[in-house]
């Protein structure tokens, strides 16, 4: 592919760089979301599932589920199961946070004697993380009871008022729910449990925060790992579209949450909800209260934890969708999210400089296999390419919990590679039309598209036995004198033309034109066992062809057209021969010289054929008698005999 379309190294820059444009433009689409999506989910759960990795050890859910709800129902529908639960968590855990929310007292004028003994447990927590239920100002058809001004007064009191270091777009909430005001107020800190699904229903994303009239009400799960981590909320420090930073004592480093504009977290599921070891039921819990030995078998558990007490039974069916599994209770959400912050592990997006960086190795690396010349090294760099990038994204992921962002790169290398290898095609095809088209200027077109088919490109020369003939037009050159340029470039593509024709359709090959004279062989490049018969039977042809070209052209150009054809076979040395700048297939050796011969001592309109041409021709074709003429460079007479037609 030397001259090829594919060789022109601008082609080939051209094609790679609109491909990039096409990619990036395509990257502002929904299109290389959705695939990243896709394949976000899908490492998670690979890594969720081959890699798991449990929650904080000083987290410790408290589930109840369906056999505590059976077992606790009346305890749990007069709240005194929960009273019970803080009970126990006040003397050993270091905080308790409850997914529950208890909009109204039970009892007729305030609350009931189960909720009085709940509110005094609250009142002896050490920390007592209560939920409330956000009302995005985007429900706006959602209807709700206006607070009351304890109820708001209870909210402002848990307001945070962090350092937002730039314009954001942090959801706002009309208001919230929350627990009756004699419990609440008993919290040390309120954190909301809204949570919001993508469009395909799926959990991957949760807001740390909702804005409420001149501050933000924190996340359950964010207010309590800030508790945890004794973090003062007015020193975090909020960079929208880049972290969240909760400072730390000056031993501690600093920890840094990714968040979007919107202060929302991608959530870091490490593993199964079932796959967590340290559970306790919150029957078992509960109960722990009235049972020593219970009581000190949940002491190496309990003590100094956070324990996230959640309803995870059937019946509220508080669950949702996520990467890890297609149902997932909602508290596993904010467990998550905790751990993630305790352990000061999330999963990040790649930095713009390093993404920058692959982006440009990976385009000099397809532009490299671009311009090989063989289609092995081609294919074999975009795979590798290939291989690599998926390679790399997935490193980078398991190692460092990097986001991967392969679509717009599998997207760029996948289109780069159909569009090089049509390129290539069709650079393929064009040249092989260039050399077929070439051929049939030698061949017949049968044998041409032959010749391409088996790969004969080389046509190296080498020593074979063929049939040579020559063909001359009788004083052509005295005819031509005094004729126009015209008229002699008229008749004589007419007259090369129906030879050409005449030899191709009996097999032969064109070695040249030579003015008015042909030099043409039979048998080569594929061979031919009759080749001598065929180079007789197309020279009777081509005399009798003759005979009615002379009455087309003698009244327009008063040319007597007689034709000498003469034909010799043997030995002789045929291939593609010449010079670095020019070679041309051809036939030489001293039996083409014979055949030069037996043209010039042929009578004019007939056929000279040697005695070796004879001697081959096996079919039904008619000679004359036996002639001798005496040849320059032989020293005796050659035998010859002429054809009959």
């Amino acid at each position: 592919m030397s001259k090829a379309l594919l060789s022109d190294t601008k082609t080939v820059l051209a094609v790679v760089f609109l491909t990039l444009l096409v990619s990036l433009a395509l990257s502002l689409t929904p299109l290389f979301p959705f695939f990243d999506r896709f394949l976000y989910d899908s490492f998670l759960k690979i890594k969720v599932s081959r890699y798991p990795e449990l929650l904080n050890p000083r987290i410790v859910p408290v589930d109840l589920n369906d056999s505590s709800e059976n077992e606790l129902r009346e305890s749990i529908n007069s709240r005194a199961a929960f009273a019970d639960l803080l009970r126990v968590l006040g003397d050993y855990a270091s905080s308790a946070v409850l997914d529950f929310v208890f909009k109204n007292p039970l009892g007729e004028n305030g609350p009931s004697p189960a909720e009085l003994d709940l509110i005094q447990a609250a009142a002896g927590m050490k920390s007592l993380v209560l939920a409330v239920i956000p009302i995005p100002e985007k429900l706006a058809n959602y209807s709700y009871n206006d607070l009351d001004q304890q109820s708001r007064e209870i909210l402002k009191r848990n307001l945070w008022h962090i350092r937002e270091m730039g314009a954001n777009s942090i959801p706002t909430a009309r208001s919230f729910i929350l627990s009756f005001p004699a419990f609440s107020e008993k919290a040390s800190q309120l954190g909301h449990i809204g949570v919001e699904h993508d469009k395909d229903g799926v959990y991957r994303k949760t807001p740390l925060f909702y804005r409420w009239e001149d501050g933000l009400i924190p996340s359950l799960a964010l207010a309590a790992a800030v508790r945890e981590l004794r973090v003062d909320p007015r020193s975090i420090e909020f960079y929208p579209g880049k972290v969240l930073i909760l400072p730390r004592g000056p031993e501690d480093p600093p920890v840094r949450i990714p968040v979007d504009r919107s202060g929302y977290v991608r959530i870091p599921y490490t593993s199964h909800w079932t796959d967590n070891l340290y559970r306790i039921s919150f029957a078992q819990a509960a109960r722990a209260r009235y049972d020593d030995d219970l009581f000190d078998r949940l002491f190496d558990e309990l003590s100094g934890s956070i324990c996230l007490a959640a309803d995870t039974s059937t019946f509220k069916q508080d669950f949702g969708v996520t990467p890890v599994e297609a149902v997932f209770p909602r508290s596993g959400i904010y467990l998550a999210v905790m751990s993630g912050i305790l352990n000061n592990s999330f999963y990040r997006d790649i930095h713009p400089a390093v993404k920058l960086t692959l982006g440009i190795l990976i385009l000099a690396a397809v532009l490299a296999a671009g311009l090989q010349k063989k289609d092995s090294l081609f294919n074999a760099g975009l795979l590798l390419i290939t291989l690599a990038s998926g390679g790399l994204c997935y490193t980078l992921w398991r190692c460092f919990s990097l986001i991967p962002f392969c679509g717009l790169l599998v997207f760029f290398i996948s289109v780069s590679w159909l569009s090089l290898f049509i390129l290539r095609q069709f650079s393929r095809y064009r040249e092989q039309l260039l050399y077929k088209n070439a051929l049939s200027r030698y061949f017949p077109q049968a044998l041409a598209e032959r010749i391409c088919a088996e790969g004969r490109i080389d046509l190296a020369p080498a020593v074979k036995e063929l049939s040579v003939l020559f063909a001359d037009i009788v004083s052509f050159t005295k005819w031509s004198s005094d004729k126009t340029p015209d008229t002699v470039h008229a008749f004589l593509s007419d007259y090369l033309e129906t030879m050409a024709a005449i030899i191709f359709e009996h097999g032969g090959t064109i070695d040249k034109f030579m003015g008015d004279g042909i030099l043409a062989f039979f048998g080569d490049p594929f061979e031919q066992e009759d080749h001598a018969e065929r180079a007789v039977r197309a020279a009777i042809v081509m005399q009798k062809k003759i005979a009615l070209l002379r009455e087309i052209w003698m009244p327009r150009t008063d040319i007597n057209l007689m034709v000498r054809i003469g034909i010799n076979t043997g030995t002789v040395i045929a291939g593609n021969l010449g010079s670095k700048t020019r070679i041309e297939y051809t036939v030489i050796g001293a039996a083409v010289n014979l055949g030069q011969r037996m043209e010039s001592n042929a009578p004019p309109g007939g056929i000279l054929v040697s005695a070796a041409t004879r001697g081959a021709v096996r079919g039904p074709v008619r000679f004359g008698n036996q002639r001798f003429v005496t040849v320059k460079g032989y020293d005796a007479p050659i035998e010859c005999f002429e054809a009959l037609f």
